[in-house]
This record gives structure tokens, sequence and C-alpha cells, in this order.
């Protein structure tokens, strides 16, 4: 019955949908599994995460490692905490946590990370009901027989394009081993930046090539234009129409540019393709939920052959898809705020065609 009651435990560790699939079994008194907890595309730079989780019957936990096909960049490695469901109730270490919430403990005394391998040394003890629900938080302390603890990869750019995969593994104090092989998971060939201020008739000049905007001083120092794709422009009314915030290529028609003195005429003027989306809100742009992305695909498969050179009347949580001039690139544009005085803040997915 050991082996039974232990895996009750395990299972009040693992987060909710983690599956039960089968890992490579080293020693019988060992046993792992895993759930990649990001859904998002795996993006140059950006965090996945996984949720590791082990358990043993003889002894207590030892260490975790996990080694990655390519190593990941800065910051990757465990987290030092897992996470248990608040029951009811519950006050620990001084924060009140309600009801469904996850409360952090410290299951991991140390993680270190050299070239692919991560490796977390695992704490000797932990609170009893971390390992058993049905004892009374903070009422004992118990032997670390299970856990589950965070592991983040941190995208590099050796991977962009590519595929990688993971080996977690754990040892208890017995010197028993689990270990479990992951498949391997597509890296985006995508470039991504959040919360790009923008403000008409200065910081309003957006090259989709640096994912980033500028000023006309800075446009005219670097002598830049040929890499401005769109200028934002702000105006309430044009000609008795509605105008509002606007993104209209260097190259467009004069009759769609509210603010002539925008656009010098010594300027290189890209005719850019645009197509407005008010139905498009990638959560990795946009911050939050819901879990809708546009990954490689979209950009593959994206035809703007009936798209025009400018888009009006931006609502915040609007996007327009673009197509760069020279065919270098395509890109999603990312309304995240704009007010009335003529600011808009701008997210961007980039991808090289």
């Amino acid at each position: 019955m050991k082996v039974m009651k232990l895996f009750q435990y395990v299972l009040f560790l693992i987060p909710v949908g983690l599956f039960l699939s089968c890992s490579d079994a080293i020693d019988p008194n060992m046993k792992n599994d895993f759930l990649k907890r990001t859904v998002s595309p795996a993006i140059v730079g950006e965090s996945v995460e996984f949720a590791y989780a082990m358990g043993t019957t003889t002894g207590r936990l030892s260490t975790a490692e996990a080694v990655a096909s390519i190593p990941g960049a800065q910051n990757t490695g465990f987290g030092l905490y897992s996470y248990f469901t608040a029951r009811g109730t519950m006050n620990v270490d001084g924060t009140s946590y309600p009801a469904g919430s996850d409360i952090p403990l410290r299951t991991v005394q140390e993680a270190t990370t050299s070239g692919a391998t991560s490796t977390a040394t695992m704490m000797e003890k932990v609170d009893a009901h971390y390992i058993n629900p049905t004892i009374a938080f903070g009422t004992s302390q118990a032997d670390l027989i299970a856990a589950t603890i965070r592991y983040y990869y941190v995208v590099p750019e050796e991977a962009r394009g590519k595929q990688v995969s993971f080996v977690f593994s754990s040892k208890s104090t017995n010197g028993e081993r689990a270990e479990y092989k992951t498949q391997s998971y597509n890296v985006s060939k995508m470039d991504l930046r959040r919360l790009i201020a923008m403000k008409s008739e200065a910081t309003c000049y957006f090259s989709i090539t640096d994912m980033k905007a500028y000023t006309k001083e800075e446009v005219d120092a670097q002598n830049l234009s040929g890499k401005i794709d769109f200028v934002y422009m702000y105006q309430a009314q044009l000609n008795g129409f509605t105008y509002g915030h606007a993104f209209v290529s260097p190259g467009t028609e004069s009759k769609f540019v509210a603010i002539p003195s925008a656009i010098p005429g010594g300027w290189t003027k890209n005719k850019t393709l645009m197509e407005k989306r008010v139905d498009v809100r990638d959560a990795q742009l946009k911050g939050n939920i819901p879990n809708v992305y546009i990954d490689d695909i979209d950009f593959e498969t994206l035809d703007l052959s009936a798209a025009v050179d400018y888009v009006l009347t931006f609502n915040t949580e609007e996007g327009a898809f673009m197509k760069t001039a020279d065919g270098k690139y395509a890109a999603y544009i990312f309304v995240n705020s704009l007010s009335a005085d003529g600011s808009m803040t701008v997210s961007i997915k980039r991808y090289p065609l």
C-alpha cells in the first residue's frame, strides 16, 4: 500500500491536466512525469515553462536534472518553488490565500545551469501538508519524497527555426533514478517586441526591420527613411470623414495623409501593404488571455494581394498584418492602447520571408 499512497499524494502535487504517460523506467521505486505549461509559440528570448513531477518510495528526493538538446539562453533553469492548491483560505508566511490559489513552497535548495544541463538540489524536508494534504499546514515537517518543480527554458538565438527537446531525470538519496525524454518542439522564426510607445508628430515613424519607432530627427540623423514602413498619425477627422488613429505608408496617396508635413519630400517613400484586423488578439502581444496566437504558419500563408497601404480608425486591441515593401518581412502590429492626445502603444510579431 505504500506505493499507492505515495502516488495519491504525488497527484495532489501535479498541476491539473498533466498526462500520466509512461516515463523511461530505470528504477521501480522512482516515478516521474512532465507537463509543458507554455502553449504559446516558442520565440527567441521568450521563456518556455515545464512542470516536472517526481516521486520516490525509498529514501527522499535528492536531485532533478534537465538537459536541453540546444543550450538555453540566460535565466534557463529550475525555479526554487513548488506549488500546492489551497483547499480553503490559508495564511502562509504572513500572506493570506483564498481557496483555489496556488501557494508557493520552497522545495529546491539550490538551482544551477551549466551549458545545456540544469540541476536542482532538493530540500531535505518540507511542510508535511505538501506531501499529504490531510495534515494541517504548519504543524509538522516531512521528508521530501515527491515534488513538482518548474523548469524554464529561455529560447536562444541558436534554436531559431529548429527543434528542441529535453531529457528530465531525478534521483533519490538511495541512488535510484527516473528519466523522461520529451518530444521535439518547434522553435519559431518569428521575433517579438512588446509595448512600443508611439506619438503622433513625434515618435511616429515605425521600422518593421528594427521593430522600433523613431522621431523625425532620428530618421534624418541616421538616414533611416528607407527603413520606415509606416507613419502613425492622429487626427479626429480629415475632409469631413472620421480619421482617428491611423497608419499610413510613406508612399501612400496624399488624400490619406492627415499631416502632410510628417512625410518630408526627400525621404524614401515605401508602400507597405496593410490589412486591418479587428479579431486577432494574440495573447503574447496582448499580454493575457484568450490563448490565441499568431504562429509561423499564419505568416507563411498570409495573402495581402487585396491589401492597401494605409489603415484608418484603429481602436484598442485591433491590429494590422503587413508586408515590407522590400519583401523581407511580414508582421502583425497590435494596438495595446491609445489615447485622444495622439498616443499609442503597440506590440509586434515579425517573420522573415
